[in-house]
């Protein structure tokens, strides 16, 4: 299990400055050939996400502005805030932010052949299902994972085992993803 702070995490910026991102995890760590990665993306200006070729993406919509994908003819979603949307890695999308509003998001990157996200947000106490990997980051409210509290802008990710999240307060919001392989991996 790893802990982290998004305000404490190194911050790399896109190579079309349109915006900057915060990795959460990667596994296999440091590869560019990974199973699956998580991160924070701050969305400065309209421009191109980044393709990446036989990878799913599921981008979740955390702070700011609406943000309209334009994948062209394939498909046109406006993000709305806490509402997970799948795409592919290798579809060119460009970014449309409403009135200019700097955006930020939530990231999980899948290998395809290898692997599988579900998003969710959940608002109380539960026991995650076993997969193999996922992520958590506080939304709202004080959780406890483990030994650990957890606010706001906190989270952790893990590589195999189940968890249980523990909400210590009446409300609060997290987004979690966890990570299920396919057959033969």
């Amino acid at each position: 299990m790893e802990y982290f702070d998004i305000r404490k995490m190194p911050v790399n910026l896109w190579r079309n400055g349109a915006g900057e991102t915060r990795e959460i995890c990667c596994f296999p760590p440091a590869t560019r050939d990974f199973n699956w990665r998580a991160s924070i993306a701050s969305l400065a200006s309209n421009g191109e996400f980044p393709q990446f070729p036989g990878v799913d993406r599921v981008i979740t919509l955390l702070e700011g502005g609406e943000v309209t994908l334009d994948g062209g003819s394939v498909f046109r979603h406006t993000l709305k805030h806490h509402q997970p949307f799948t795409f592919a890695g290798e579809q060119s999308v460009k970014v449309e932010l409403s009135e200019g509003k700097m955006s930020m998001d939530f990231n999980i990157l899948t290998r395809r052949d290898r692997c599988q996200a579900k998003v969710r947000i959940a608002d109380r106490t539960f026991t995650t299902f076993g997969a193999r990997g996922g992520v958590v980051f506080i939304l709202s409210g004080a959780w406890q994972l483990g030994d650990k509290l957890l606010t706001a802008d906190q989270g952790a990710c893990w590589q195999e085992g189940r968890h249980t999240l523990r909400l210590l307060k009446p409300e609060g919001q997290l987004l979690f993803s966890e990570i299920s392989w396919l057959p033969g991996h």
